[in-house]
């Protein structure tokens, strides 16, 4: 980074007397005088200091917190000229860090608070959903319903098996969603038993939904699971190892948009939960500059 570079860090006001976190503070002060904390307590203040950042002409922000606060921070920034927007940078104090977690961002505060102020920083892919942005994931139908009623327990099986729980899943008699999805031009009606959206890779604490996704590819994958009876596990199983472009029960493609008609469907943007029924997700190419380690798989490498 330049030397007139201003390093602004946002963090959640609960966080910000961690002894850790105040130590790593003080550590990267030594190395960088002018390092400022801002600190949140209520869900407004997130847009009014972006909104001071950006007005104050501050180069960098680092953001403490998970993948919740790095969506507001998202949010607020694509509300800005593309030219006025500060570099993101993450240092991951959430409970799942998920986009941290698939750049390989290091979890001792020490060592990501160093990389956050002083990495290089690369343009990377921002995802709309009609008015709302999101930089990692969007997971629909069960997906959303694991995020938003699940039981701790089970959720965290499901996130750390390939979905070997479907089996279990469906004892619930989970009821699909009926609509239809529009992809590179053609459209599908079926019965959807889980949707995602994938700019990053995973979600839920470590729920892979999007394997093979690149946040600077100027495309996002998108894995459609049709429902399926309870004699079929197997096979969807076996389809979700595969990941096959149109297969029986999975589909796996990559596109910068996607069209969803139908009933009222449940997804879950990075923490923040809605209700579409007709809705457009639209990649909108290098909206952001992300602060990355320079071997982070989430991104290309030429």
């Amino acid at each position: 980074m330049e030397s007139a570079a201003r390093v602004r860090v946002i963090l959640n006001g609960d966080k910000a007397q961690q002894p850790e976190l105040r130590e790593a503070i003080f550590a990267q002060r030594e190395r960088m005088a002018g390092l400022e904390v801002r600190l949140t307590f209520e869900g407004d203040d997130v847009a009014r200091l972006v909104r001071e950042a950006v007005d104050e002409g501050v180069t960098r922000l680092v953001v403490g917190g998970g993948d919740g606060t790095l969506n507001l921070i998202a949010n607020a920034l694509m509300q800005h000229p593309l030219a006025k927007r500060p570099e993101v940078a993450i240092l991951p104090l959430g409970t799942a860090n998920d986009l941290a977690t698939s750049l390989g961002i290091p979890e001792p505060v020490t060592e990501s608070l160093a990389l956050a102020c002083e990495g290089a920083a690369r343009a990377v892919d921002v995802v709309r959903l009609d008015e709302a942005y999101f930089l990692n994931m969007a997971s629909a139908g069960f997906g959303a319903e694991v995020t938003r009623s699940t039981p701790g327990g089970l959720k965290k099986l499901f996130g750390g098996g390939a979905y070997s729980l479907m089996g279990v899943l469906k004892a619930w008699d989970f009821r699909p969603y009926r609509g239809s999805v529009t992809l590179n031009g053609v459209e599908e009606e079926l019965a959807l038993f889980v949707l995602a959206i994938g700019n990053g890779r995973q979600a839920g604490g470590g729920q892979e939904l999007a394997p093979r996704a690149l946040l600077d590819d100027g495309c996002f994958d998108v894995l459609v699971i049709r429902d399926f009876p309870i004699a079929r596990v197997g096979e969807v199983i076996e389809e979700l190892e595969s990941l096959p472009d149109n297969g029986h029960f999975v589909r796996y493609v990559r596109t910068d948009s996607l069209h969803y008609r139908g009933e009222s469907l449940p997804v879950n943007l990075d923490g923040e939960s809605y209700l579409i029924e007709n809705s457009e997700f639209q990649l909108i190419p290098g909206a952001l500059r992300l602060v990355a380690p320079q071997d982070a798989a989430l991104l290309t490498h030429s």
